[in-house]
């Protein structure tokens, strides 16, 4: 791992955000289990053994003027990238946090903000851990790195590879914004897919077509009109296929 990271290693806690909160910026904590993991509007994670459940925590400088709240698609690039060499067939990012292969959830992304200069990167990833209490419970199907891939690296070894790539698309988006990571987001989407985007007054469809300067996704209507939904208000982004 980069000489940036420090590593702390647990065997259980309710939640790596609750344990990296308590170190500063450049330490990862890696849970082999977490008892109370969260995600997108606090819905429950389940985080078994065998899994990577890991924060990393990344300085912020409020000097540099960033639209801090793209990070959920910054580290969902850097996801990507991390798996890219492994040609996993269907691999892709869905607006904004979860990684998926075809249909099937893969890895979940939270950001949280603990202080003005410090970001906390939340990832899950499912590696070797028993997902069958998953299924039927959570709003997708689940797979994990073992089933999509002939040969799985250990979760020490890819939580590595994860944190080198995160620490340079970081470097990239500080430098450029968010157009330093679109070449990568544009090409992690895959397919146009029909969605709904659902907030609290409205339910908008079209076909999801990227994002924004700030991150916000662009739906394409039937006539071939755009329209770009505020990313705060979306409650959801659902896929119809």
């Amino acid at each position: 791992m980069s000489s940036k990271w420090k590593v702390k290693e647990v065997d259980e806690c309710e939640s790596t955000f609750n344990e990296a909160r308590k170190q500063p910026a450049w330490t990862v904590v890696s849970a082999q289990r977490q008892s109370k993991g969260r995600g997108r509007f606090n819905r429950a994670w389940i985080g078994n053994t065998g899994g990577l459940w890991a924060t990393y925590n990344l300085p912020l400088d409020p000097g540099v003027k960033r639209h801090w709240g793209v990070l959920p698609l910054v580290a969902g690039a850097a996801v990507i990238e991390a798996l890219k060499d492994f040609h996993i067939q269907g691999l892709r990012l869905r607006w904004p946090n979860d990684v998926l292969v075809g249909r099937a959830k893969l890895a979940g992304i939270l950001v949280e903000r603990p202080s003005s200069s410090m970001a906390s990167i939340g990832i899950g990833i499912n590696m070797f851990n028993d997902i069958e209490e998953m299924q039927g419970v959570t709003a997708d199907p689940v797979t994990r790195m073992c089933e999509v891939l002939p040969t799985c690296p250990s979760v020490k070894k890819f939580r590595t590879l994860l944190g080198d790539v995160l620490a340079e698309m970081f470097d990239y988006f500080v430098e450029s914004g968010l157009e330093g990571v679109m070449p990568m987001l544009e090409a992690a989407w895959g397919e146009p897919r029909p969605v709904v985007a659902i907030t609290d007054k409205e339910r908008i469809t079209g076909y999801f077509s990227g994002i924004d300067y700030d991150g916000s996704p662009i739906l394409r209507k039937a006539d071939g009109s755009t329209i770009t939904v505020p990313g705060i208000t979306v409650n959801r982004l659902k896929e119809l296929i």
